[in-house]
């Protein structure tokens, strides 16, 4: 890298890092920063494989009861609840961790700008899902890219040139309060 794109590439790391410093004095900041985002998606399908496991333990210990009666099935009964229990145990175990990896990642707010943004799209059963990924520069002047699952036609998706209050955790951007300046 030559003297003269090293000093350019400073000089704009600089204008980018002031710029971001104005954020913390906008009028909007303290609002976007005492913000709570939603649900992450990854915390809800953890917290729906619980919920669904729950619900297997429930209907597999009615059935295991049931079955030891013979009145409702004997033996089949029995081995339909040991396989809803087996069933609903691996799903609240495996929600649960998940669940725990997830929130064991701290949520960090910090002022961003948006510095490039791509995408992708895998087909699904139902149609396509799309996942965003954005390059944000941060006040500390580290650079990173985060994923963004996208969240259909009323999300409204981040520019380049954007600044404002990135919300992540880990590789992920759980939300974005825009703060202009």
């Amino acid at each position: 890298m030559s003297t003269e794109t090293s000093a350019s590439s400073t000089r704009r790391q600089t204008a980018v890092t002031r710029r971001l410093a104005k954020i913390r004095e906008h009028a909007d900041f303290p609002a976007a920063e005492s913000y709570t985002p939603p649900a992450e998606e990854d915390l809800d399908r953890a917290s729906n494989a619980v919920r669904g496991g729950l619900v297997l333990l429930v209907v597999g210990a009615a059935l295991v009861a049931l079955g030891a009666t013979s009145v409702f099935g004997g033996v089949p009964g029995i081995v339909a609840g040991v396989l809803a229990l087996l069933a609903g145990g691996h799903f609240a175990f495996h929600g649960s961790r998940r669940r725990s990896a997830v929130l064991a990642r701290p949520l960090v707010r910090v002022c961003a700008l948006v510095a490039d943004r791509r995408s992708e799209t895998s087909p699904t059963w139902l149609g396509g899902r799309t996942i965003y990924y954005f390059t944000l520069q941060l006040e500390d002047g580290e650079t990173g890219e985060y994923r963004y699952p996208g969240r259909g036609t009323q999300d409204d998706l981040l520019v380049k040139g954007l600044t404002g209050v990135a919300f992540l955790r880990g590789d992920t951007l759980i939300a974005w309060k825009n703060i202009r300046v």
